[in-house]
């Protein structure tokens, strides 16, 4: 069942699991992902491995420096807006271990919010 915020906007918080089994479905097509689920922002990055990746790094007389070195980032998943509702997944023990999972969800009350507060409107 999803719940509804409460702001006057249609955003909606959705079940975990359906949000899981999305970002599951992502992480098995191991392909970048940007758009819109339940009305939330949503993004995947695949696992990135590079053996000899290029590094520009600062040196010791305020110039800069490359260097080769191994990269790795950990897949990830998120979706909603940090402050009002954020969820991750990110699989920093590797691609086949289970995700590490961050949820971010404010109160209402909390929140700095004016429902009553008129609506700026552009003048035509």
């Amino acid at each position: 069942m999803e719940r509804h915020l409460g702001r006057g906007q249609d955003s909606r918080i959705p079940e975990l699991a359906k949000v899981r089994e999305i970002a599951n479905t992502l992480h098995l097509r191991n392909r970048p992902y940007q758009g819109q689920i339940w009305d939330w922002p949503v993004y995947y990055e695949p696992e990135l491995v590079e053996e000899n990746a290029l590094f520009e790094l600062p040196d010791h007389d305020d110039g800069m420096k490359e260097e080769q070195r191994s990269h790795y980032s950990p897949a990830s998943f998120t979706v909603g807006e940090s402050g009002i509702w954020f969820f991750s997944l990110l699989w920093e023990n590797g691609r086949d271990a289970a995700p590490v999972e961050f949820l971010d969800v404010v109160p209402f009350e909390e929140t700095n919010f004016d429902a009553t507060a008129p609506t700026a409107v552009a003048a035509s």
